[in-house]
């Protein structure tokens, strides 16, 4: 018997994987199934679904709605993709992309610019937000994780405090974009409603008279920043934030 050298990969159930795990590493063929010659291939189906999630977020990319602009039956896309959650995890992990090029020598630098990379992959795709924590790693999020981890190695950490740090610039990543995305602007506010400044006003000094009666005024001094009227959501939160969780593990790698 040939021994199994340390990087070939371990012979998997594939039957008992999570949909579309395997066809996203490209171990499964999900377009070579039985029959006539496939009319489209997965990436155009992919493509497609990318499409309509970026016009009308995750809900959009559904087996029916990419069937019909393509101009097939929903059916026929049973050749391409075997469920929907199939097709969720190959969307998802086209959408990630490649990781961003990280420097090297500084390994606060590059989680910093790893995390703003992050930040943006998600505003410019906020549907990733909504794609199920279930999804397994797949090679593009996994290579997300392998550059920062790999930065993260000089910092002598182990195994689980380095995924530990991974666990929390992604989640603040995560939870920047989301505020960003669920938060409209004043801008935002005019646009859709001519009268919104009105409305705005009327919230503000209405709360404002609610909160300091119940003696909230930290709270009631904190809203009369004037970056709660900026047309435009500032940085500051999210670059603030990262600093001080990049401080914490400075700290924490100095110990």
């Amino acid at each position: 018997m040939t021994p199994r050298k340390s990087h070939d990969p371990v012979p998997a159930d594939l039957e008992a994987l999570p949909p579309g795990l395997a066809a996203a590493w490209g171990v499964v063929d999900a377009g070579g199934r039985r029959g006539p010659k496939p009319a489209h291939s997965v990436e155009k189906i992919i493509a497609v679904a990318t499409e309509l999630a970026d016009e009308e977020g995750i809900a959009a990319a559904s087996l029916p709605k990419v069937a019909a602009r393509i101009g097939v039956t929903a059916n026929a896309l049973y050749r391409y993709v075997s469920s929907k959650e199939e097709l969720i995890v190959l969307l998802a992990d086209r959408a990630w992309g490649d990781p961003p090029a990280l420097p090297d020598g500084d390994w606060r630098e590059a989680a910093a610019l790893w995390s703003r990379r992050l930040f943006e992959r998600f505003i410019s795709r906020p549907w990733l937000l909504d794609v199920p924590t279930t999804v397994s790693l797949t090679p593009h999020n996994a290579a997300w994780l392998n550059a920062l981890i790999t930065v993260l190695g000089s910092t002598g950490m182990a195994a689980q405090q380095t995924l530990n740090c991974a666990y929390l610039l992604d989640s603040h990543a995560r939870y920047g974009a989301n505020l960003r995305r669920n938060t409209p602007t004043p801008a935002a506010l005019r646009r859709a409603n001519p009268d919104q400044r009105r409305a705005v006003r009327a919230v503000r000094v209405f709360l404002d008279g609610q909160l300091r009666s119940r003696d909230l005024n930290a709270v009631a001094d904190a809203m009369e920043d004037p970056m709660f009227l900026s047309d435009e959501p500032p940085l500051d939160g999210f670059e603030f934030g990262l600093a001080r969780i990049l401080d914490g593990i400075e700290s924490y790698v100095r110990r």
